[in-house]
């Protein structure tokens, strides 16, 4: 409660807008408990994603089903995809030399989603002035997306002391093995149905 009322949680979120290397510098302070609190921000996300993705598409009686379930599905999806793309930087990073410290790399990256909060209220003004809503909905995306990555290679540059340009490559290693892989899982694909059809 005491940690509650003296509002130092809120400089997570504030550093997370404004400045990403001091994100990291509180986060290494582990006070108070970044990792759980870290949590809070793709749950949110995900919420708040649902309800923009709702905007920009036709309304149904399906709507609170989507909300709810759909919900769930985003937030067990996102923290998955979370926890395999911090595992994966922080095991790359450590295979580069530098230390590694999978509590701090999560949180990181949990933090790194608050951009996505705002796409729903972003969306919601060209949605009320009928303004191409699925273009902007889209575009806001892409941006806070690129936000997100930015958070993330910035706190890694500071968490491992390393050039931009290493951050950068932690930071894809995950999506870089990911698309390797499904695109073995295509080609192996593809050669066993040309086998199956000729043979």
């Amino acid at each position: 409660m005491d940690t509650i009322k003296s509002m130092r949680w809120v400089d997570f979120f504030l550093y997370a807008i404004t400045d990403p290397g001091a994100l990291y510098r509180q986060i290494q302070k582990n006070e108070p408990r970044p990792l759980v609190l870290s949590f809070a921000v793709p749950v949110f996300a995900a919420l708040t994603g649902i309800i923009a993705g709702s905007l920009v598409g036709v309304e149904s009686r399906f709507f609170y089903s989507k909300l709810t379930y759909g919900w769930l599905l985003s937030v067990v999806s996102s923290l998955f995809t979370i926890v395999a793309a911090a595992a994966l930087m922080d095991a790359f990073a450590q295979f580069l030399g530098y230390r590694g410290n999978m509590k701090e790399m999560m949180a990181l990256v949990n933090f790194s989603q608050l951009p996505k909060i705002f796409v729903l209220p972003l969306v919601l003004i060209f949605r009320t002035i009928h303004f191409a809503p699925p273009f902007f909905y889209v575009l806001f995306s892409v941006l806070v997306a690129l936000w997100s990555a930015f958070i993330v290679v910035k706190g890694i540059a500071e968490m491992h002391d390393s050039g931009a340009g290493r951050a950068v490559i932690i930071f894809l290693f995950p999506y870089l093995l990911a698309g390797v892989t499904v695109f073995l899982m295509l080609v192996l694909g593809v050669l066993y149905l040309v086998r199956y059809v000729s043979g």
